[in-house]
């Protein structure tokens, strides 16, 4: 979370994460937070982003102090970077803005035991979010996330009863009355493709380029892997969009592996999806891309870096 000097990999300008925060100020103000933090000779903390728990008391201190968001997480689940997520919702505010919505809905695909998009983005924005989960203790702790920050009204957490359904089981699961439309769907899809030998022993990065991450991955393997990775579950959102792009405006995507994006454009390509934009979301030295489209005439915004 530390800022950037190089505005290549700088944050998105209006993250409010893209000026490190203080930990040592924090650390006074948060009692839970300064559990974590280790104490240098010089006065100042330092944090171990290897340590989960350590991880988990950092995002729960800036979920609150920015947003006044009182988050918790299921044992074992992946544990979200704030920044990252900001990085992302700042992107759809982004692609939305040039087409002046009044109430803006929105679908969280696979929202895991934080919720943490749908709250953001119904704090932040006053956003009507749908949160799709299959997970049952995920499923709990989104529900208690929701209802103990009262957004109650703005997010509904759905239980997915099919893990191979996006979009499908929700819609007709719903009446004609109760059919709505929604303006986008975001998705941080599972990273790591099951069917491999070894899932999470392959190295993705060139660590020439990009040093390793300093954090601990976090989650369990039903968050971090599907059979194909995060290439097949993002060519499923591609095929169920052309069933339902009259339900949902924009939709859109985080991958983990930038080679990955050039086979998702191949997908769109294929299927003559042509109204496509991509962009880069930037933080310390995690890199993640992103991918959007639509099948409407208007013009996504054009490529930008975050």
């Amino acid at each position: 979370m530390v800022k950037n000097s190089n505005k290549k990999f700088a944050m998105h300008p209006r993250n409010v994460l893209r000026t490190a925060p203080d930990y040592t100020k924090l650390a006074i103000k948060h009692k839970n937070f300064r559990q974590v933090c280790e104490l240098e000779l010089n006065g100042k903390v330092s944090l171990n982003f290897r340590n989960e728990r350590t991880l988990r008391e950092l995002t729960k201190m800036l979920l609150l102090e920015y947003f006044g968001l009182h988050v918790d997480f299921a044992p074992g689940s992946l544990v979200p970077t704030l920044a990252l997520r900001l990085n992302y919702i700042l992107w759809l505010e982004d692609l939305l803005a040039n087409r002046k919505l009044g109430t803006v809905r929105g679908i969280d695909i696979g929202c895991g035991s934080s919720c943490i998009y749908s709250l953001l983005a119904a704090k932040k924005n006053q956003w009507q979010m749908l949160a799709l989960e299959s997970k049952l203790s995920n499923i709990e702790y989104a529900r208690e996330n929701v209802k103990r920050n009262e957004l109650q009204t703005l997010v509904e957490v759905y239980a997915q009863p099919d893990k191979q359904s996006i979009f499908k089981s929700y819609f007709e699961s719903c009446s004609q009355r109760e059919k709505r439309s929604f303006h986008f769907c975001l998705c941080n899809p599972p990273f790591f493709d099951s069917n491999a030998q070894n899932p999470f022993g392959g190295n993705t990065r060139n660590p020439e380029r990009r040093p390793a991450p300093n954090n601990v991955r976090t989650g369990s393997a039903e968050e971090l892997t599907c059979a194909g990775g995060e290439v097949q579950f993002v060519q499923r959102i591609i095929e169920e969009s052309e069933l339902y792009k009259d339900q949902v405006l924009i939709f859109t995507s985080m991958l983990g592996v930038k080679a990955n994006l050039p086979k998702i454009l191949d997908s769109l390509k294929e299927r003559q999806i042509s109204n496509v934009s991509t962009t880069e979301f930037h933080q310390g030295h995690t890199t993640r891309w992103a991918v959007a489209w639509t099948f409407e005439k208007i013009p996504l915004k054009v490529d930008t870096n975050c």
